[in-house]
């Protein structure tokens, strides 16, 4: 009888882990076994995984999902105190964003800890909850399966792991994780770098000559994690910002953008390659516009490469658009949103920038023709819709011939993580037009340049 596709689960995670168990201990971040052994784990926690409570599988559960809610399963037997600590600074963290994230993160932890069988006998021991997240045919679903499964985990724990705790910012989208690099600099008053804001990861574009960033080893590709222990993936603030807050040392987290082999890592390098296409990688410094300080030009060289660039741009899919009544609100955008999903409009990839004073959506076709370029008195409101949860719906005014007429623009994101954050920052620019209006022309110009670290 042929092998069904949980033996062969089983079977691939054996194998991984005999490899593991083979090497130099302890097993630390770069060693060649230790992604394959992971990623073999995590099919066997997704195998047979089913998707309670999502509607229409919109809110894809992973297997993250039942491990976070396992302490309130846990009623007639000490909760270890190990496993508790697990879940709450996965819980915590900053660093990611999505079910998967968490869920690899709690893996590297349950490595590192030698707890990860703790939480699949907690599962085993509550039939019904088993059978709420798992189909019978499955690993943890079958009693058979498990056994073995719960042998190979405790065989795990006589492995040591050592692995990086803080390198966790791109668990999201890979197991493969780059170089992470912490630097201890001086607080001055440039830095001498381009940073252009790629679906909420600070890129930097260049790095300018006899710079600190340039004695410090940063180049273009590499990403800003964090200014002192702040996170710059959901500060929602700008990386000049978080730099001006440090007084006399800077703590600065980077991610190169090669990792220990010399490849490029690969999701630094898509979003690299997605600036240079969209013309804000080697040729941003043309755009780049100095604030008039007269500490910061007679510190700067002539060519301005000592700017900080503070746009963000969002790889998105723009729906369509849908006439509306002047006016904002949820109710008038989800309504808006519903008519373009069911009109049958082609869908067309765009690039929305969003900076301190505009809004531009440009097609990223060859053309890249510009949809529309809107300034914050221009737009009336921006949220995301509930269902679905990656879709979001702006609503601009367009000056017509003889009269002044309101459309909602519709959007669709990869994730509703992303929707949520393109709506916060258009609303933020909206929020900020009263004052914005009001100030003199000059100061206008300056608060709506490129920014240099002061």
């Amino acid at each position: 009888m042929a092998a069904s596709s949980s033996d062969q689960l089983l079977e691939e995670l054996r194998e991984c882990l005999g490899r593991v168990k083979e090497g130099l201990r302890p097993i630390r971040d770069g060693n060649e076994h230790l992604v394959p052994f992971c990623e073999a784990l995590e099919c066997v926690f997704r195998d047979g995984l089913k998707q309670p409570g999502s509607l229409f599988g919109l809110n894809k559960r992973d297997y993250w999902d039942w491990v976070e809610q396992l302490p309130n399963y846990i009623y007639n037997e000490k909760q270890n105190p190990f496993l508790m600590q697990t879940i709450t600074s996965v819980k915590n963290s900053l660093k990611m964003r999505t079910s998967a994230g968490r869920g690899r993160c709690f893996i590297r932890l349950g490595l590192m800890k030698k707890i990860l069988s703790v939480p699949v006998d907690y599962l085993l021991k509550n039939r019904k909850l088993t059978d709420y997240w798992y189909s019978r045919e499955s690993i943890i679903g079958n009693a058979a399966l498990a056994a073995n499964f719960m042998s190979l985990l405790f065989e795990v724990t006589e492995v040591d792991f050592e692995l990086a705790y803080k390198n966790a910012s791109f668990l999201d989208e890979s197991w493969i994780l780059p170089i992470y690099v912490s630097l201890e600099l001086p607080s001055v008053e440039d830095f001498g770098m381009v940073v252009c804001h790629v679906e909420n990861r600070a890129i930097v574009t260049c790095v300018g000559p006899d710079s600190l960033a340039h004695r410090v080893h940063i180049e273009a590709g590499d990403c800003i994690d964090a200014v002192n222990d702040q996170c710059v993936y959901t500060a929602n603030t700008k990386v000049s910002k978080l730099l001006d807050q440090s007084k006399e040392k800077l703590h600065l987290s980077v991610i190169k953008a090669k990792l220990t082999d010399g490849t490029p890592f690969a999701p630094l390098a898509r979003r690299m390659l997605f600036l240079e296409s969209y013309g804000t990688g080697s040729e941003l410094l043309s755009n780049v516009v100095t604030v008039n300080s007269p500490t910061v030009r007679s510190a700067a060289p002539e060519n301005a490469q000592l700017s900080l660039c503070t746009e963000r741009v969002y790889q998105l899919v723009y729906l369509g658009k849908m006439e509306v009544d002047e006016g904002c609100g949820d109710a008038l955008i989800a309504s808006a949103v519903q008519q373009v999903l069911t009109g049958g409009d082609k869908p067309t990839s765009t690039a929305l920038t969003v900076t301190d004073s505009v809004v531009t959506v440009q097609c990223t076709d060859g053309r890249k023709k510009v949809i529309g370029k809107y300034e914050y008195p221009e737009i009336s409101d921006c949220s995301v819709t509930l269902s679905p949860d990656t879709c979001f719906g702006m609503i601009v005014r367009q000056l017509k011939t003889a009269s002044v007429q309101y459309e909602c623009l519709v959007f669709e994101t990869p994730s509703p993580e992303m929707a949520k954050d393109v709506s916060l920052h258009v609303s933020q620019g909206i929020n900020r037009t009263v004052w914005f209006v009001d100030l003199p022309a000059s100061d206008v110009a300056c608060s709506t340049s490129n920014e240099t670290v002061e």
